[in-house]
């Protein structure tokens, strides 16, 4: 009981330290930019990008300091955490040097181009004792936080199924980006929006035994898949079924998770993907049309702002991540499968 005052005050204080990090970001573009937005402008020391003008116009609007030189940062004592939101071909060499310049690093999606530069940045955070975490936002999302609470309280029992579409039309000169290119992207849509789907998938289930997956070109002139479909196989023949797309020709997300007892359907993640709505459906055990319960979100996208909540806890927890290098595991093994046309194990 004596020592309670002094845990809290421990506690307190390390918290207190945690808010007065400073904070840079590596890439100033649209993904940047939500991440500058998400957190305190006064933790925000200095941001960078090749692009001086882009990064100067970040810079001001969270009263920063800019550079186009990312050394920079590495190299400044000063900076506690490091937000990498580059395209993939740059990810992997900041992220080294950042964790090896004892920086705390929070990583855009993917991790790496593959599941070999992954494995080399997760295990560069471990030596470093330093905290390494992938921003996969859609976690934070309140439709998919609303469906953890209700399967952790068990509403619709044991998960069995799962079935998702993700995907948008595209833009034009796409074909033109870097992500088009596989020497700078390591894949298309599986990659780009399907890693999503997969950390939702570790999110609600874990890891998987096995997966299935196909890859096409089948639109768009490139040399990455613009669509893709894959199964997660896990025991008892539970599955989870998804699908990603360039050519949905509009910006759509579902996601519907089949329980014991009811189900789970999610529409929509607000913007242009359409209104956030979550649909509860407890089974009829009689047969017939279930009991009906309806939750729609309207708040402005405040997922980046809670994944920094988290990112900071595990920080203060000194709690390391793999999620980044698990997601590209199975993205990898999907990958095999579409290329073999077989099962392949995770």
């Amino acid at each position: 009981m004596i020592l309670q005052p002094y845990v809290e005050l421990m506690k307190n204080s390390l918290q207190a330290n945690l808010n007065i990090m400073n904070v840079a970001i590596i890439g100033c573009g649209l993904i940047g930019e939500k991440r500058a937005l998400s957190i305190p402008s006064e933790n925000i020391h200095i941001v960078c990008d090749t692009d001086n003008n882009q990064a100067k116009k970040l810079a001001k609007k969270v009263n920063a300091n800019f550079t186009n030189n990312y050394k920079d940062i590495i190299n400044d004592k000063d900076i506690d955490i490091i937000i990498i939101s580059t395209p993939n071909y740059l990810i992997k060499e900041i992220a080294i040097k950042a964790l090896n310049s004892k920086k705390h690093v929070l990583s855009e999606k993917p991790l790496g181009k593959n599941v070999a530069e992954s494995k080399e940045i997760t295990e560069c955070a471990k030596k470093n004792n330093k905290i390494l975490y992938t921003g996969f936002n859609h976690r934070f999302h309140p439709s998919i936080l609303k469906a953890k609470d209700l399967i952790d309280s068990n509403k619709i029992g044991n998960v069995l199924h799962v079935h998702g579409h993700y995907g948008h039309g595209g833009r034009p000169g796409m074909e033109k980006e870097w992500r088009m290119n596989p020497a700078l992207s390591g894949g298309g849509e599986l990659l780009d929006q399907g890693v999503h789907l997969i950390d939702l998938a570790l999110l609600f289930k874990g890891m998987p035994n096995k997966v299935f997956g196909a890859t096409g070109q089948l639109a768009w002139k490139s040399k990455v898949e613009d669509s893709a479909s894959f199964m997660l196989l896990y025991e008892n023949n539970i599955n989870f079924l998804f699908s990603v797309g360039w050519i949905y020709w509009k910006n759509k997300f579902e996601f519907n998770i089949y329980g014991s007892n009811g189900f789970l359907s999610i529409n929509g993640l607000g913007g242009s993907y359409g209104k956030e709505n979550l649909t509860l459906g407890i089974r009829n055990l009689k047969g017939g049309i279930p009991e009906i319960q309806n939750f729609s979100f309207s708040e402005n996208d405040n997922s980046w702002k809670r994944e920094w909540k988290f990112f900071k806890e595990l920080i203060l927890k000194k709690e390391q991540s793999d999620n980044g290098y698990q997601a590209n595991i199975v993205v990898d093994a999907i990958y095999t499968s579409s290329k073999k046309n077989q099962l392949v194990d995770v």
